[in-house]
This record gives C-alpha cells, sequence and structure tokens, in this order.
C-alpha cells in the first residue's frame, strides 16, 4: 500500500497479492479490489463445504480488508501532518 505515496508512476506499482486483477489507480480502488478478492478467496476455500461455511471464511476475509482500511486511513492521516518536502524513505518507519 505504501506505494501509493512511494512511487508516483502507476506503471511501476505491484500488487502480488492481487494477482489476476487490474492495476488499482488509487487507494479506494485498491481496497473495493481488496474486497473483491477476499470474497472470492472465501468462495473458493469454501466450495462444497455449505453456507454457514461461507459465511465464516466471508467474515474472516473481509475483516482483513477492514485492517487494511483502518491502516489506510491512519497512514494517510499521517502523510497529511508530514511537511511537503520530507523525503518519505527516511519517514517510514514513523509512519507504521
Amino acid at each position: 500500500m505504501l506505494q501509493f505515496y512511494t512511487e508516483d508512476d502507476p506503471s511501476k506499482r505491484t500488487f502480488p497479492s492481487l494477482h489476476g486483477f487490474r492495476t488499482p489507480r488509487n487507494m479506494d480502488e485498491y481496497l473495493k479490489l481488496k474486497a473483491k478478492n477476499a470474497e472470492y478467496i472465501a468462495r473458493q476455500e469454501s466450495k462444497g463445504k455449505g453456507d454457514t461455511n461461507l459465511s465464516s471464511r466471508m467474515q474472516h476475509e473481509l475483516s482483513k480488508v477492514r485492517k487494511l482500511e483502518d491502516f489506510a486511513r491512519d497512514l494517510s492521516k499521517k502523510m497529511s501532518n508530514l511537511p511537503p518536502n520530507v523525503d518519505l524513505q527516511r519517514c517510514k518507519g514513523n509512519i507504521s
């Protein structure tokens, strides 16, 4: 996710966890794709195991996406408080 803040050229950003999905243009699109990916994973892992298993798996996978959303929101707040000329690479340790 830090690539949205460290890499200006979208063509250089990579998202291995979104294999098979288009490359997101921004953080909101990234999170939407992660939610779709979570649903796909839950469906694949619960095939033939019933609705209860699917529901449980879906909750688990989407909770991971919620954590990413929280992290992205916190990161965005911290980034907005940085002076514009600060080198992000030096600040990485203070962001997470």
